[in-house]
This record gives C-alpha cells, sequence and structure tokens, in this order.
C-alpha cells in the first residue's frame, strides 16, 4: 500500500501518468487521491481593473469622486517626499477611490445587456440561496422570467439600433464607419491560442516559455528597427548648416527658472483622450480629468519634480504591451500587432515635455 505524500512538494512531483501506471499495476488509490488532493493550482492572479466609469456621468457621483480623492490628497500635499513615495501613493488614491466610489465594472458577454439586465442578475443570484422555500422559489422564477423578457427587448433595440446607424451612415456617404459596423456583426470569433512557437518551429504552451519567447521577439522586433534606423542615418548623411554654438547648455540645477505651470497640466490632461485602455497603473484617463483641482496639483508636484531633477518615476516606466491577432497561423509571433498602452499620467507629462520643446 502506498503512504500519502509527507509535504506538498513531494504530492507535486508525482504525475498523472505515474497515477496512471500504478492504479494498472494494481495497486490502491488511498495515497493516491491524497496526492492529487494535496496539489496547489497557481493560476496566474489578473491585475487588470476596470472601473464603472460610466457613473461619472452622473455630476452627483463626479463630485464625491472629486471630494474623496481631495480629502486623501490633501495630507499629501503637505509632505515632500521624493519621487517614487509620491507616484505610488498618488496610483494608490487614485484606484483606491475609484474603487469605493464608482466600483469594478462588470463584463457584458452581450452587447445589448443594459445595466438594468446586470441588476436582475445579481437579485436572482442572491434570490438563488432562498430557493428551498415556497416563497423564495416563487421569486426566483419571477426574476428569471423578467431577466429573460428584458433580453429579449434589449437584443431587438440592439438590432434595430445597429440598422438604424448603417443606414445613417450609408444616407451620408460615410461608407468607412458603415462597412466597419457590417463587419462587427458579421465577423467570427477567433480561438484563442494557448500555445506559441518558437524560433525553430516547437510549440511551447508553458506560460513562463510563452512569456520568454515574447520577450525574445519583441527585444529583436525593437532591435531591427534601430539598426534600421542608423542604417538610414548613414545612408542620409547631410551637413549641419546651424550655429554649433546653441548647443552648449547649462547644466541642469534643481532650482529651476522657469518651472511647470498649473495650466500646463489642465492643457495635457484635457488632452488626453477618453475611453481608452489604461496602463499597468489601471488609472485611465477618465479618473484624471474628474479627479478635480487636488488631481491636478498632485501632478504638477509630480511633473515638477521630473522636470528638475531630469529622472522618470519607475511605475512610470512600465508598459502593457498588448497583441492582437492577424491573419495566418496564430501560433507564430509575427502574426501578431503589437501595441503598447502608456499610462495616461506618463502620456501627459511626456506632453508638457513636447509642447515645452515644439517652440
Amino acid at each position: 500500500m502506498l503512504r500519502p505524500p509527507d509535504t506538498v512538494a513531494e504530492a507535486n512531483e508525482v504525475t498523472d501518468g505515474q497515477v496512471e501506471r500504478r492504479v494498472k499495476e494494481g495497486q490502491t488509490l488511498q495515497g493516491e487521491l491524497a496526492i492529487l488532493q494535496n496539489r496547489k493550482v497557481n493560476k496566474p492572479k489578473n491585475t487588470r481593473l476596470r472601473f464603472n466609469l460610466e457613473k461619472l456621468k452622473d455630476p452627483r457621483i463626479s463630485e464625491v469622486f472629486q471630494a474623496t480623492v481631495g480629502s486623501k490628497f490633501a495630507p499629501l500635499l503637505q509632505l515632500d517626499e521624493d519621487l517614487e513615495a509620491i507616484t505610488n501613493n498618488f496610483n494608490s488614491v487614485m484606484t483606491e477611490t475609484a474603487d469605493e466610489v464608482l466600483g469594478k465594472s462588470q463584463r457584458k458577454s452581450k452587447p445589448w445587456v443594459t445595466d438594468f439586465i446586470l441588476e436582475l442578475c445579481d437579485k436572482r443570484r442572491n434570490q438563488k440561496k432562498k430557493k428551498n422555500t415556497p416563497d423564495g422559489r416563487a421569486e426566483y422564477r419571477k426574476t428569471n422570467k423578467d431577466i429573460r423578457r428584458e433580453m429579449k427587448y434589449a437584443k431587438q433595440r440592439w438590432i434595430t439600433k445597429q440598422c438604424t446607424d448603417i443606414e445613417e451612415n450609408l444616407a451620408f456617404n460615410n461608407t468607412k464607419k458603415a462597412f466597419q459596423l457590417v463587419k462587427d456583426l458579421t465577423k467570427e470569433k477567433q480561438a484563442k491560442v494557448n500555445s506559441i512557437k518558437d524560433k525553430r518551429g516547437n510549440s511551447l504552451t508553458e506560460e513562463k516559455e510563452i512569456l520568454e519567447r515574447w520577450t525574445e521577439y519583441c527585444s529583436e522586433l525593437y532591435t531591427h528597427q534601430s539598426r534600421w534606423t542608423e542604417y538610414c542615418s548613414e545612408l542620409y548623411t547631410h551637413q549641419s548648416r546651424g550655429d554649433p554654438s546653441l548647443l552648449n547648455v547649462e547644466e541642469p540645477t534643481n532650482e529651476d527658472a522657469y518651472p511647470i505651470l498649473r495650466d500646463e497640466v489642465v492643457a495635457a490632461v484635457d488632452s488626453l483622450r477618453s475611453g481608452k485602455s489604461a496602463g499597468v497603473d489601471n488609472i485611465p484617463s477618465e479618473l484624471l480629468k474628474h479627479g478635480g483641482e487636488s488631481t491636478i496639483n498632485m501632478l504638477t508636484i509630480i511633473c515638477n519634480k521630473i522636470w528638475q531633477t531630469g529622472e522618470w518615476p519607475n511605475p512610470w516606466t512600465q508598459s502593457l504591451i498588448i497583441v492582437i491577432p492577424k491573419k495566418g497561423n496564430l501560433q507564430l509571433c509575427q502574426n501578431y500587432r503589437t501595441i503598447k498602452l502608456d499610462q495616461p499620467c506618463q502620456q501627459s507629462n511626456a506632453q508638457i515635455i513636447l509642447d515645452r520643446l515644439k517652440p
């Protein structure tokens, strides 16, 4: 008879093939069941947060969000901390306040699902615990019937709206938008590929190996672009005709006579586009636009520290790379389009520096 494993590490060393082999040999399953029960499945933790930004369209909720952010930023404005600490505190305050006031956005499996239907689904989920009683069973059936009816009508309204939008765009000769709507309605859903091939054509299925392959591919991709830039610069060389003394600038100091103004930060935040995905910090541009004066003041402090010291905070040096499949074999990295998601705070500071360089 097999003994149960003494440690979890010993249990994880036993594979399914060994279990099947021991069963064929006629050995008992008591120890094998203990091994399988003690196994730990390490699933990757999803760190992406999506807040219910639709609530910010309500002026009352927007005011509550600004007041809450302002109360949390008030003591931070009086502290003289380093750049890393201020940036980390700024990110934590924005995400915590958005989670408290707005809440997380519920994922819609169908585009015609409305917020009212999601509320009914939450109500039905709570009523499911009381199905053992006659009254609870009746309430559950009634809510379930309401969900089915609302789903039917919502789908009909959504299809009618899509057809109306296509007809209107064709009437105004906006063929690009019209054909995009038709493409969204008729395109087939692509299956998710859980394996990637390496340079030699071997399939990689482990998550760690897949991440290493993507890192290798992106490194070679951007290295190839930098070499092409060097080649073009050597090919099209030209002689400067300007005054070389203009390049002799003073060394940067912490005492800057031209600090970044608050109006510059306001203009940079207003130039951010809404409806875009957030970066690593999970802070979309809508939170910055509805953050109020305290958010602008904190961003002004961070931007001035960057401008004076010439250092970039470590949280702002990280970006997300999203891969979008194209045509062809989806096990090959070159058949994906890579898109980098920057943080809105990082984009606003870069816009300020760009505006200062334009003159």
